[in-house]
């Protein structure tokens, strides 16, 4: 069965913790997140076999109404988007750097996983919480052209409402790479 990703940021916290209840309760999808993201939004995202997360989706959706800000689903979504939520990358010497911003969650990880399938990308940053105002960031490194590619890919798959910015330094400082501790 194929592995997927179901992802529902709410604008209400406690509603978000009855959705998740009761996903987990009446569905056989495992947890990665639930839980409180300023600014006082609630981020729910499950993991399982594709039809068993389409289910728990509906249910939420259903569920959580007029709360939801962004949801997704991704099916076979790279593994490296957990690593870059966990913990930033390196960007190597002489990398162009693509960075993308995003209004809400579920667009910055479908950014993310979309720059990696299309692109010969390095993840080097999935920011999702810490203070930034409900926005999101995906930063990936690579071959000027390769990182073009990402961002012209990302500018076709993001809803352009939910998109803030996308750039691409084609030869960051190398004090701003210092940042994600330059190998």
């Amino acid at each position: 069965m194929a592995k997927a990703v179901g992802l529902l940021e709410l604008a209400g916290i406690a509603p978000g913790y009855v959705v998740a209840n009761e996903v987990g309760k009446q569905t056989s999808v495992d947890f990665w997140v639930a839980d409180t993201l300023c600014p006082g939004r609630f981020l729910l995202v499950i993991f399982g076999d594709t039809a068993s997360v389409q289910m728990a989706m509906e249910m939420a959706v259903n569920l959580a109404k007029d709360e939801i800000l962004s949801e997704g689903i991704l099916a076979n979504i790279d593994a490296e988007v957990f690593r870059a939520l966990q913990s930033p990358g390196k960007v190597a010497a002489h990398q162009a750097l693509g960075i993308v911003e995003t209004l809400a969650i579920a667009p910055a990880i479908l950014a993310a996983d979309g720059a990696l399938k299309t692109a010969q990308v390095e993840l080097v940053e999935l920011r999702i919480t810490g203070g930034m105002g409900g926005k999101a960031l995906v930063c990936f490194a690579g071959e000027v052209d390769a990182v073009q590619v990402a961002l012209a890919h990302i500018r076709n798959l993001v809803d352009p409402v939910a998109l803030a910015s996308s750039v691409l330094l084609a030869s960051p400082h190398p004090e701003l790479v210092a940042f994600w501790e330059q190998v």
